[in-house]
């Protein structure tokens, strides 16, 4: 399974005659499915069969099975990897507004899909969702395909498993990340470990088998001419574009408020300890320090040690959408991340100022810190 982060969007939707080309995504089916053709044959689908999607379409996919091409409903399919072009920053560079003002700096390890793509510059959207143009030369390509994310909230309070023998604690109306179906089992994505929840056990319909009827079933590459018929009635009603606008990202789920209760008194303990760069708290602490130190270990919230490898980790949320218990990260060197706090609320926030020495609290209004505020996360 690839371990790629994110809930993105499909792909292009390329046409060469009737003939559907290029990138597809990919997807499984979570129920059973008869479906009639243009003709009036039927092809089956089965519950966990794999499938190609070329294109979403309201509320259905168009999916190709041999020669043939179908319409199915999107709520017999879990959409599970998308075909969009994903980059990892390698070198510190500045994000680019259309007219040429700087948004924010992108980091070094931040990661990134693509909108548009030239020799010399790239359209880019960000896991914190700022789009903008940089200098194609910071950027790798590591992937054109993605998982897709779907979330999903939790209908019993269950145990999810992983298959090493490690597992978590679900509890009800809890939303999890949904990324593939397998015999059975969804698999949920969670702090970058993947887990077995039965499907009774989530808000999601699967499992349906489908009422057949007695008519003969044809071979699906004699359905090729027919099907034809319906594709290109649908592609004479539709506006193609060349590049489709990438969906925002769904706001994060809330934190879990009673450790995110425990992240704030521990953080508040802290206040006035000694700023020590590279120290966890043995004699003091710096900024991922003490993000470490009360995350991984006091909450056993495994966690990256270092504020940039912090700041691409859990889900992105947006500024407006901080809570407590989010952290916030900040370019105070002028190379990327190189600062991070705990949010507290009310738009304040703890961390360990080298400036300043010590654990303190700051606001997210002062001018210093409104200038240099990079992107949040949330691990809880």
């Amino acid at each position: 399974m690839v371990s790629l982060k994110n809930k993105l969007p499909l792909g292009l939707f390329a046409l060469c005659a009737v003939s559907v080309v290029g990138m597809k995504d990919t997807g499984v089916f979570i129920n059973e499915h008869v479906q009639k053709t243009y003709s009036g044959s039927e092809i089956e689908f089965s519950i966990g069969e794999k499938v190609e999607i070329l294109e979403n379409k309201g509320n259905e996919y168009y999916i190709q099975k041999g020669k043939a091409k179908v319409t199915i409903p999107q709520e017999k399919i879990l959409l599970t990897e998308v075909n969009v072009p994903t980059y990892k920053v390698v070198k510190a560079s500045p994000i680019l507004d259309d007219n040429g003002k700087i948004i924010r700096n992108l980091f070094i390890d931040e990661y990134a899909i693509g909108i548009s793509i030239d020799d010399n510059k790239a359209k880019i959207k960000c896991n914190d969702g700022t789009v903008g143009n940089v200098d194609r030369s910071a950027l790798k390509k590591i992937s054109d395909k993605r998982n897709n994310v779907t979330e999903v909230q939790v209908k019993n309070n269950s145990v999810a498993r992983s298959d090493n023998g490690k597992k978590i604690n679900l509890n009800k109306n809890q939303v999890v990340n949904v990324v593939d179906y397998n015999n059975g089992f969804f698999v949920i994505q969670e702090n970058g470990n993947y887990y077995n929840v039965e499907a009774k056990n989530l808000n999601i319909v699967s499992g349906l088998k489908q009422e057949k009827t007695e008519e003969a079933k044809v071979d699906e590459n004699s359905l090729l001419s027919a099907d034809e018929k319906e594709i290109q009635e649908v592609i004479k009603n539709k506006d193609l574009k060349e590049n489709k606008e990438i969906k925002e990202f769904k706001k994060s789920s809330a934190p879990n408020a009673s450790i995110a209760g425990k992240v704030i008194l521990s953080a508040e303990n802290k206040l006035g300890s000694t700023y020590v760069y590279g120290d966890t708290g043995k004699e003091g602490y710096d900024c991922s320090g003490l993000v470490y130190s009360i995350y991984n270990d006091e909450l056993g919230i495994s966690i990256p040690r270092s504020s940039v490898s912090q700041s691409t980790f859990g889900k992105q949320v947006s500024k407006d959408d901080l809570q407590e218990g989010d952290l916030v990260f900040f370019n105070t060197t002028g190379s990327g991340v190189s600062h991070v706090g705990i949010y507290v609320g009310d738009g304040k926030f703890i961390h360990a100022s080298s400036g300043q020495g010590k654990v303190m609290t700051s606001s997210l209004t002062e001018e210093y810190y409104q200038e240099r505020y990079v992107n949040a996360t949330r691990v809880l």
